[in-house]
């Protein structure tokens, strides 16, 4: 397993998909299953759908991510852990970037090689 090419495909397709606002978000649900947790600013939700109502909130509309650092490891079970670091911008404010870490614990799909979803995934602004 090439897990550093899983991760990278990945982090592209997620934050590519993440930033296109909205309604390109909820494509983002396939990523998902009822075992997926997510831990937003310490708000924990699991679920497809409570991740995509998490992740689609009005004050979230307009975000933009750089992604400066990603980082991969193989993790039990056949999957990837995944590290992201970066800025982001919301409702284009460019000028106020705010640092961001976010990590992905990637399992395989069962029944689907080559498939992952999101078991777990924590999300963090950075205050210096």
């Amino acid at each position: 397993m090439d897990f550093n090419s899983i991760a990278n495909s990945f982090v592209g397709h997620y934050y590519t998909t993440f930033d296109g606002g909205i309604a390109t978000r909820n494509n983002l649900a396939s990523l998902y299953r009822p075992e997926s947790m997510l831990t937003w600013e310490g708000k924990q939700v699991q679920g497809q759908a409570g991740i995509i109502e998490t992740i689609s909130r009005p004050e979230l509309a307009v975000v933009k991510h750089s992604v400066t650092s990603s980082d991969a490891q193989p993790a039990p079970g056949g999957g990837v852990l995944v590290l992201v670091t970066g800025n982001l911008a919301v409702d284009n404010a460019f000028d106020k970037p705010m640092l961001f870490t976010e990590t992905f614990n990637l399992q395989p799909i069962p029944d689907q090689p080559g498939g992952f979803f999101v078991y777990n995934q924590v999300f963090r602004l950075v205050f210096a």
